[in-house]
């Protein structure tokens, strides 16, 4: 049997060997026909997996690619999907964008080599024609600001990524994308969709929105981070009548210097002058020796008064130093401000509800703890119709108490005493005025003031004087008012 394959083998590739020519040349003529038939086959078409911008044009002549994209653009309905999921659609016409017939279709034809048409079945032809539309910018724009999405109340700005200060630590916040277009992306996207075919585009992935400018992956982001876990973590309120005041790490971070590359660190100067000025605001929350306030008195009567020593005074250089040292050292909590001057309580304008009530018009003077009068008795004050005797309203506090002091008024140029007046209790409160007995009075209130008031001094009887005396204690306010 292998005799036999032998044979034919043999035979056949003497048949061969004999018509090699034959059959070349009947090969030849096949290829040849396929490529020329090929060749008038191609010849005014664009060329096979031959694209427009990627609309497929393959096989189709100048007339025929026109024809197509006339329809597929002026025809179009676009439809735009939106961040929300929600879709609005753009009808023919609506758009101002219509097929351009002036095009350069005709050079993209050219430059294709169709005597290598059958290379085309093997590689993608891929071409860009930039003019095949014509825009009406104007209709476009009208159309867009018709859209739902684009109307001012839904359009909600993006938010950056951004380190914060919360429950006494920092963290990085992600960003939000909002709802506010960005049109000229929005009409360039638009515009690309009618170009290549699209009947559907999703805007936020066409970047068709104003989109935040820090992420959470910001490398200075990351910066201010670790840098303000360093420099700015502490916490600090400061309690005053009007309010408290904190200074957090939302406000130190913002106290770090950053360089050219976006880092960020610490400048000590920077640091210094950025404390200076956050005291300086605290002045108008700490600072009021003499000022217009109006305090609650007992019996929800109200009474404002100006003048006078009692109050605060905020002392700015040390407290700048006491409150970088804070920093520093990350502290939290009440910050008790550098400061001169008596202050009680924070409550009710600074006065609290714990003071004497010297009443300069009713001539009368009340103790008043825990909001409520205690003591009360009828005084004269200084000489009304004399105004170097005459007692100054204001609000002040008790310098200090003394039994037994022997009270005189400015020395004579002859060095004798106009007068010399021997009290009991001695209640001192504004420099030589101050709250005492008077045993050579034998009435008190009315208008005795008037015509016959003191030097300045609230005269009192000995027993309530003695009471008082008992009751009060060094830095209560006096509260005089008319």
């Amino acid at each position: 049997m292998n005799e036999e394959i032998k044979e034919e083998d043999l035979k056949e590739s003497s048949f061969i060997k004999k018509n090699y020519k034959k059959i070349l040349l009947i090969t030849s003529g096949i290829l040849l026909s396929i490529y020329i038939g090929g060749f008038f086959y191609f010849n005014g078409k664009f060329l096979s997996q031959t694209t427009i911008n990627g609309i497929d044009v393959s096989s189709l002549s100048i007339a025929q690619v026109h024809d197509k994209l006339t329809d597929q653009i002026n025809n179009n309905i676009l439809v735009l999907t939106f961040i929300d999921n929600q879709k609005e659609t753009i009808e023919k016409g609506e758009s101002g964008i219509s097929y351009n017939k002036d095009n350069h279709i005709q050079d993209l034809y050219d430059n294709q080599n169709h005597w290598l048409w059958f290379m085309s079945f093997f590689q993608k032809s891929s071409l860009k024609l930039e003019n095949m539309i014509h825009v009406d910018d104007t209709l476009l724009t009208k159309t867009l600001n018709n859209l739902n999405h684009l109307q001012p109340e839904a359009q909600i700005a993006p938010e950056d990524a951004k380190v914060i200060y919360k429950d006494n630590g920092f963290s990085i916040i992600k960003e939000k994308n909002g709802s506010t277009i960005n049109k000229d992306n929005l009409k360039q996207s638009i515009q690309k969709a009618y170009m290549s075919g699209k009947n559907e585009i999703n805007v936020l992935e066409e970047n068709g929105y104003v989109l935040p400018k820090i992420t959470e992956e910001s490398q200075s982001l990351k910066s201010l981070l670790e840098n303000a876990n360093k420099y700015a973590n502490a916490s600090l309120t400061y309690e005053t009548i009007s309010g408290n005041v904190t200074l957090d790490g939302n406000d130190i971070m913002q106290w770090l210097s950053c360089d050219d590359e976006g880092n960020y660190y610490k400048d000590d100067k920077v640091f210094e002058q950025k404390a200076t000025e956050f005291v300086k605001t605290l002045k108008s929350k700490i600072n009021n020796i003499g000022t217009t306030r109006t305090f609650t008195l007992a019996n929800n009567r109200k009474v404002t008064v100006s003048g006078g020593n009692y109050g605060l005074k905020l002392k700015e250089k040390d407290e700048v130093k006491g409150l970088l040292k804070d920093i520093n050292e990350s502290k939290k909590g009440i910050r008790k401000p550098s400061t001169s001057g008596v202050q009680a309580s924070l409550s009710n304008n600074g006065l609290g509800n714990t003071f004497v009530e010297v009443d300069l018009s009713q001539q009368k003077v009340y103790l008043v703890k825990n909001g409520k009068v205690t003591l009360s008795s009828s005084c004269v004050t200084g000489k009304y119709t004399d105004l170097d005797r005459r007692t100054p309203a204001g609000t002040y506090y008790l310098y200090g108490k003394q039994r037994n002091r022997v009270l005189r008024g400015t020395r004579l140029p002859d060095g004798s005493w106009p007068y010399e007046s021997p009290v009991s209790y001695w209640m001192p409160f504004n420099r030589g005025i101050g709250l005492h007995d008077a045993d050579w009075r034998n009435q008190f209130g009315g208008n005795i003031y008037y015509n016959n008031g003191s030097h300045g001094c609230i005269n009192l009887p000995v027993s309530f004087a003695g009471q008082l005396y008992n009751s009060i204690y060094v830095n209560i306010p006096v509260v005089c008012h008319y």
